[in-house]
């Protein structure tokens, strides 16, 4: 009866010292894609020094998402454009995905006259030679676990599959071009919080925390009822850059 009362008190102990991870991956397919939304949304970004209070790098980023078919594929496209004061620090990125798992397709980014432009394909991502100018036609790179994309962060995070306060998931972001092989990280949902917005409307947000290693990790509030990511702040031993989102628009010009 002894050795039966400690067996049990041993399987509580695991099962409440080591909560389960959810891995979060193209092939595990658990995004809640169906809650991404076409329109378009913008943030206004600024980097906040943490010793001094200093504010700096205020900038503007406009993000489009739209749902099309291209090649008879059901895809999901998406344009940011990132504004700056000092026109040299623009840029332009266009992405094409995959709608039904998120798994990137198609990269291309612009930043004054320099061009990279990438294919995913199967387990690679490789340099589009087809596009003139591109810098990185020569480009290779073999996944082991294919990531998801680092410049669609904001429209990831804001389909997690969160269901409660405390909940640990594991992601993979990879942005292209870079020759770092990507890795997962932990992902945490650390709390709830009224955010106020215009006109002081308060919006029920989850807080979501992911860590890349004990001094930097970002911080995400999503709003419940529809799923925007609604504030992100990228915290680090020296300072914090913001983004925080203005207004969305659902209409297409």
């Amino acid at each position: 009866m002894k050795a039966f009362v400690l067996f049990i008190a041993a399987n509580i102990f695991c099962t409440v010292g080591f909560a389960q991870v959810d891995t979060i991956s193209i092939k595990n397919n658990n995004l809640q894609i169906a809650n991404l939304k076409e329109g378009n949304s913008q943030y206004l970004c600024w980097l906040k020094d943490t010793k001094s209070g200093s504010v700096s790098a205020i900038s503007m980023a406009e993000r489009t998402i739209l749902f099309q078919k291209i090649n008879g594929k059901d895809v999901i496209v998406i344009v940011k454009h990132n504004f700056n004061n000092d026109t040299i620090n623009n840029k332009y990125v266009y992405t094409v995905s995959d709608r039904y798992n998120f798994k990137t397709l198609y990269n291309y980014s612009k930043k004054l006259n320099v061009i990279e432009a990438y294919n995913y394909q199967g387990d690679e991502i490789k340099g589009a030679d087809s596009i003139k100018q591109n810098t990185k036609a020569n480009f290779l790179l073999k996944f082991k676990n294919l990531p998801y994309n680092d410049d669609l962060d904001l429209e990831t995070l804001s389909v997690l599959p969160v269901k409660n306060i405390g909940q640990k998931m594991a992601i993979s972001f990879y942005h292209a071009g870079s020759a770092i092989t990507p890795k997962f990280h932990p992902v945490e949902v650390v709390g709830e919080e009224q955010l106020s917005t215009i006109n002081n409307i308060k919006v029920d947000c989850w807080v979501i925390k992911l860590s890349f290693d004990s001094e930097n990790y970002d911080l995400s509030w999503v709003s419940k009822s529809t799923h925007e990511l609604l504030r992100f702040e990228s915290r680090g031993p020296s300072d914090t850059f913001y983004k925080v989102k203005l207004f969305n628009s659902d209409q297409k010009f």
